[in-house]
């Protein structure tokens, strides 16, 4: 059974923006706990129902359908039929009870994905000045500011300050994750974790920076004129 792929939570309390659960289970049921009953994955909301959506695997991909739940569920904004399993592929969003809860879910092979050229937001602009504020967490690339969180703003800061240079996977766990324990040159930070970071910064900076994948080595950043 695949074991690379994975949900990340944008929205559904108690669970912080970016939090991901790995898929590792050939079942998963994703609701609101009750009395007697606890979902594989739960939400703190009283629009989700106990039994909201399922997650499962069938022939060698990952599948989602709603179980009768009372609000919904939708993937890319359309609402699914109660019991109809559909296909997961990377990047889909699935929303619970219009917009309550929101996953993207996403496999191991988002890199290549993410590699495409993302729609530039600045055609005009051939600045490529670059101001970093360790306090605030923040970058200013052409004109513009964008906030980070901690390991986001670290990663981003060692991609950029050797920017349009590789640098490797394990030079950017050791600066991003220094608290971890570190093993013969070996980190416990798994390949989902760095994923998901990078996920999260190609999200925010789509535009302005391409981040490219040296498939099982590294990143080379660059500034997008």
């Amino acid at each position: 059974m695949d074991t690379s792929s994975f949900l990340m939570v944008e929205r559904g309390v108690p669970f912080a923006e970016g939090n991901m659960f790995s898929l590792q289970q050939s079942l998963l049921i994703l609701g609101r706990r009750g009395s007697g009953w606890e979902p594989d994955i739960s939400f703190q909301n009283v629009f989700i129902s106990r039994r909201h959506a399922a997650i499962y695997y069938k022939n060698g991909s990952y599948c989602i359908k709603d179980l009768e739940s009372k609000h919904g569920t939708f993937l890319n904004d359309t609402q699914l039929l109660p019991n109809k399993g559909i296909t997961l592929k990377h990047n889909d969003r699935i929303s619970l009870a219009s917009g309550q809860i929101i996953l993207s879910f996403m496999s191991q092979n988002m890199d290549e994905t993410l590699e495409l050229a993302p729609i530039r937001i600045h055609e005009e602009s051939s600045s490529q000045d670059l101001r970093f504020n360790a306090i605030k967490q923040e970058i200013t690339v052409q004109n513009e500011t964008y906030s980070f969180s901690e390991k986001e703003y670290k990663c981003l800061e060692l991609l950029l300050q050797n920017k349009d240079q590789f640098v490797s996977k394990e030079e950017l766990k050791k600066w991003v994750w220094s608290e971890r324990i570190y093993i013969e040159g070996s980190s416990d930070v798994s390949p989902e974790e760095l994923n998901a970071l990078m996920y999260r910064i190609r999200k925010k900076t789509s535009g302005v920076l391409m981040i490219e994948n040296i498939r099982g080595k590294g990143y080379i950043v660059s500034v997008n004129m």
